[in-house]
Formats: C-alpha cells, sequence, structure tokens
C-alpha cells in the first residue's frame, strides 16, 4: 500500500517480549517465503513518516536498516514497548505487533484519519465488539500515565485504556475475515495459516 503523503505519525512494531509460547522470535518466522518482521516493515516503511522497531534483542534487526529502540523497562508488554516509542517519536505512535502481519491498510488508514481528526489520547480498533490494543494509535500524552503505570506494574491494557479514555472504532465492515487481528503465537498458528492459504493483501 502506497499513498500520495505519508500519515503524520511514528509507527512503532513491538518485537520487545521472549516469545515464551514459540520458544524462539516469532517475527523472524517465516511465511510465503518471507520474514512476519519484514512483511510487517515493507507494509509500513512507505505509509508512515517515521519506523521503528522496539526490541530487547537488536542484533537480530540489524539488517533491516530499521531504527531500533531499547525498552526503558523490558519485558513488561506492549506498554514498555508504546512507553520507549513515543520517548523517542516526533508523533504520536501506531504501535503494531510483531506477530500480525495481516493488518489490512483500509484499518490503518481509518484508525489514522479519525485519531489525527480528532486529536484522541488513544485510538485502538474493535472487531465483532471485541476490543485490540494493537493495532492502535497513542497519543504523545499519555506518556506520564504510561511511565507511572510502568513503574507500579499495573500492566494491563484493558484498564489504561479506560483510563484514559481511548476512542473504540469497530473495523468489521473493513476486514470481514479479520485477517488483521490474526497473530501467529505458537509453531501450530503458523502451520493452520500456512494450510489455510492465508496471502497478506491489503
Amino acid at each position: 500500500m502506497q499513498l500520495s503523503t505519508k500519515i503524520p505519525l511514528t509507527a512503532a512494531i513491538l518485537a520487545g517480549g521472549k516469545s515464551s509460547r514459540m520458544k524462539r522470535q516469532k517475527c523472524l518466522l517465516s511465511f510465503d517465503n518471507e520474514k512476519i518482521i519484514d512483511m510487517i516493515v515493507t507494509k509500513l516503511k512507505d505509509i508512515f513518516e517515521e519506523l521503528f522497531i522496539v526490541t530487547n534483542f537488536p542484533e537480530l534487526y540489524f539488517y533491516t536498516g530499521i531504527t531500533l529502540l531499547g525498552d526503558i523497562y523490558p519485558f513488561r508488554g506492549p506498554m514498555s514497548g508504546i512507553h520507549v516509542a513515543i520517548k523517542n517519536s516526533k508523533h504520536d505512535i501506531f504501535a503494531f505487533a510483531c506477530d500480525m502481519p495481516f493488518v489490512k491498510g483500509e484499518i490503518i488508514c481509518a484508525l489514522s484519519e479519525k485519531h489525527i481528526k480528532e486529536a484522541n489520547t488513544a485510538t485502538v480498533p474493535s472487531y465483532n465488539g471485541k476490543i485490540y490494543p494493537l493495532p492502535g494509535i497513542y497519543s504523545r500524552k499519555v506518556i506520564d500515565e504510561l511511565e507511572k503505570l510502568l513503574l507500579e506494574d499495573k500492566l494491563s491494557m484493558t484498564r489504561f485504556l479506560n483510563d484514559i479514555g481511548a476512542e473504540i472504532v469497530e473495523v468489521a465492515n473493513l476486514d470481514k475475515e479479520g485477517l488483521s487481528f490474526i497473530n501467529i503465537n505458537t509453531e501450530e498458528d503458523l502451520e493452520n495459516l500456512k494450510k489455510g492459504g492465508i496471502k497478506c493483501l491489503d
């Protein structure tokens, strides 16, 4: 997906976890002969003005040429990745999970447009009534609340979204099959996707 003008947000791919269920870095697994992380980078680099990979294993991602950031509060889930991305960004953060390679461009554009137009504290999707913190957009204005929660080890994204009054956007009409919300946590997930013939299409 290419836009005539890049979206004035900073995309952050959150790849800081231990991948405990996968037993290896899941975003380096290959799908359709391409690493999952590369699928996501390819999709995002032409859309956003700025792009980071947040990781506690930078040596694995030097080859991408993308700016790498390490968590200030390591291994505390997506909240820590969003926190360090905001600390280093020029814009609000559009955070993406490293194991969700099928996020549709229509959803990226719809969330971005709404967030920028309304200047929300956060803008996250809902699919058939289920709220997803990722992919989601987080304002630089929430940095103090993030810092406070991380220091207190209160890591619930659901509670955080409630506390900051996040805007919830139902997107089922933009992705009827729900491909944008498929994540790859286990070897079984990966094999099921391969068998299902899913393609990364916008």
